[in-house]
């Protein structure tokens, strides 16, 4: 499913994006995932304020090695 079939509310959500970061196995993978996000929903402050909270969130999963496949 692409973004473009997602209904815009839950582009708003946390939990959308946290699903979406928790791909990245790495850091380094989630840094390049974050700025691509934000460059693509750019204006829209409820989805980039979501993207924020979910990169957070990730951020503090790989440090204490948390690795979840959902």
């Amino acid at each position: 499913m692409s973004q473009q079939d997602v209904d815009p509310n839950e582009l708003e959500t946390k939990g959308y994006w946290l699903r979406k970061f928790r791909m990245a196995k790495t850091m380094k993978t989630l840094e390049l995932m974050v700025p691509k996000a934000l460059d693509t929903h750019y204006g829209n402050a409820k989805v980039e304020a979501a993207i924020y909270l979910a990169e957070c969130q990730r951020e503090r999963e790989l440090e204490t090695g948390v690795l979840l496949n959902r």
